[in-house]
């Protein structure tokens, strides 16, 4: 029954694909990765929040609340919730730079304001290296679902079949149809982390204080963050929400998602919805503390929710949790696959081959995100555990470009010199700390460090070199511009 409800699942996605379709205006760049701005409040909402929320969320997140304790729930809550309020101010100046720009990725937006093909090379490249990680995480998500639930879906044929499925959405309607079938996932998704937890009060005696009650009497460090030694603690948290809320909407996915608006408002009045969406979080953090409290030796802590799920509830809601994971690992992978596509069709091929027309450019997006997913497939199969702290390492990486965005925005010195010379040293930063500590610097995230040599390096060159006189009149453009609904 597990395995009928996941198929039928899958193939509804399919089928919303298809529908998805139907509206398209051609198939232009602008359209295949933007829609081409035609998406309102109800689609920008679901695409928004479909690709903040992988399969980590269902796995990661109760897994390391598992392993870990409050310390990571703390870091998951705050910065995601404190991400959106940067995002009422700063999604409606980006989205307005990306008008101005004819943007259709992360590249042009920061190459446009800066009057620097090069700058979208070095955007494109970083991005790229660093969404790598992510899609690999959703494959491994996706090893662990399968090798725990057993619904009778090998892992081999998963990644076969997810991989298809994600390059399918893109071939059919460009990010039109991840946008659509991310109605599904997080419906699903929602669905089965409030059952999870549901059916984990339910049947616990005491509910869900007899949750809490027996954590406290038999591991009581489990719902305290440790403040001794600060460094390996407290300051690792802070420094890691604080970084990561600047950069959240600079993950390639995120940005992208927010040029598919038709207008500003609509992503001003997102970032107050969207802290609904973490009505699942109580439900996760039940879940987990169930896991704790009933079941002290699993063989992997990422196997904490579902073991809950497989220990209360039927088979056919078994079926729903796996439709709703495995959706959830495939939306994910296919708008990343398409933001690598974009950026090396438009960002990289786009500035070696500045005549490509762009239908050469589109279908150039559908060949590179084929090869983006193959690669991502063969390393799942070669590779297929979960990497440790990935969202951390792709964080540290991909928010290296929120100070090239937000001196965008303000600073008139600012230069395409001191930009990119910024951050390529953040992106080298990350590596030194990462690979040659154990430690970093008192206690705080590498990531936060790489943002800081960044910012410093930026200003630095920049005071060194000249901002041109097309790049002064693009920053006078832009805050010359007021709110539209399109200008496309």
């Amino acid at each position: 029954m597990a395995l009928v409800i996941f198929i039928a699942i899958l193939a509804l996605s399919v089928v919303i694909a298809i529908l998805s379709k139907k509206g398209a205006i051609g198939s232009s760049m602008d359209d295949v990765m933007t829609a081409s701005g035609s998406f309102g409040a109800f689609l920008i909402f679901f695409v928004s929040v479909g690709e903040i929320y992988s399969i980590g969320t269902m796995i990661g997140t109760p897994g390391s609340i598992y392993a870990k304790g409050a310390t990571y729930g703390v870091w998951f809550i705050c910065y995601i919730l404190l991400a959106y309020v940067i995002g009422y101010f700063m999604n409606p100046a980006i989205w307005r730079m990306g008008q101005l720009a004819k943007a259709v990725s992360i590249g042009d937006v920061i190459g446009w304001r800066y009057n620097s093909k090069g700058l979208q090379v070095i955007v494109a490249l970083v991005a790229i290296f660093f969404l790598t990680p992510w899609i690999q995480n959703q494959y491994a998500g996706m090893a662990i679902l399968f090798e725990y639930l057993n619904i009778g879906v090998i892992f081999y044929a998963a990644v076969l079949i997810s991989s298809a499925l994600a390059f399918l959405y893109i071939a059919i309607a460009g990010i039109r149809a991840p946008a659509w079938v991310s109605v599904l996932k997080d419906v699903l998704l929602i669905t089965a982390i409030v059952v999870v937890g549901v059916a984990a009060a339910v049947n616990m005696p005491g509910g869900v204080s007899g949750i809490f009650h027996t954590v406290a009497e038999n591991n009581p460090e489990m719902l305290v963050i440790p403040t001794k030694p600060i460094t390996a603690h407290v300051t690792y948290t802070m420094s890691t929400i604080l970084f990561q809320m600047l950069g959240f909407y600079m993950l390639p996915i995120s940005f992208q998602a927010l040029l598919t608006s038709k207008n500003e408002h609509n992503l001003r009045r997102n970032s107050i919805f969207m802290p609904l969406y973490m009505i699942m979080f109580p439900f996760l953090v039940v879940a987990a503390y169930y896991a704790v409290a009933t079941i002290p030796s699993l063989e992997k802590a990422d196997y904490a929710l579902l073991s809950v799920a497989v220990n209360t509830l039927p088979e056919w809601v078994i079926g729903l949790v796996a439709g709703g994971g495995a959706l959830t690992a495939i939306l994910v992978m296919s708008i990343s696959a398409l933001c690598v596509g974009g950026l090396f069709s438009k960002n990289i091929l786009g500035v070696i081959r500045p005549d490509m027309t762009q239908k050469s450019m589109a279908s150039w997006v559908r060949i590179v995100t084929a090869v983006f997913l193959i690669f991502g497939m063969l390393a799942a199969l070669y590779f297929p555990a979960m990497m440790a702290n990935v969202v951390s390492l792709a964080y540290s990486g991909l928010a290296q470009t929120f100070v090239a965005v937000i001196f965008g925005f303000f600073w008139k010195r600012a230069t395409k010199w001191g930009i990119g010379a910024g951050i390529i040293s953040g992106v080298i930063a990350v590596a030194i700390i990462k690979n040659a500590m154990a430690i970093p610097p008192l206690g705080m995230a590498f990531g936060f460090w790489a943002m800081i040599v960044n910012v410093i390096v930026t200003v630095i060159v920049s005071l060194l070199t000249k901002p041109d006189e097309e790049t002064i009149r693009r920053l006078e453009l832009f805050k010359a511009a007021k709110p539209v609904k399109s200008i496309k």
